[in-house]
């Protein structure tokens, strides 16, 4: 595995169900919550993120930042930088 979970509770219900309920704190709803992170470069990293009140899942790279509705593009997308990263 080439990444690490930050925040297993979120990354397991975004896999099975709507994330619009997690709550975040007031430094979360400011620059997002980490949810995974790569090993390798650690300026990869997945984040949810409110963007004018809806939960949206964020690639950060470097300084790239790429916003997804739904898990599965997000995961899709960080999975492939992740694949990057490591070759």
């Amino acid at each position: 595995m080439n990444y690490k979970i930050i925040n297993k509770q979120v990354f397991e219900q975004a896999q099975l169900r709507s994330v619009s309920d997690v709550p975040f704190t007031q430094e979360e709803l400011q620059i997002g919550m980490k949810i995974a992170v790569s090993k390798e470069d650690n300026t990869l990293s997945l984040y949810l993120v409110d963007v004018n009140g809806q939960k949206k899942f964020d690639v950060r790279w470097d300084d790239s930042s790429e916003h997804f509705n739904g898990w599965h593009s997000a995961w899709e997308n960080f999975s492939w930088c992740l694949n990057i990263v490591s070759n």
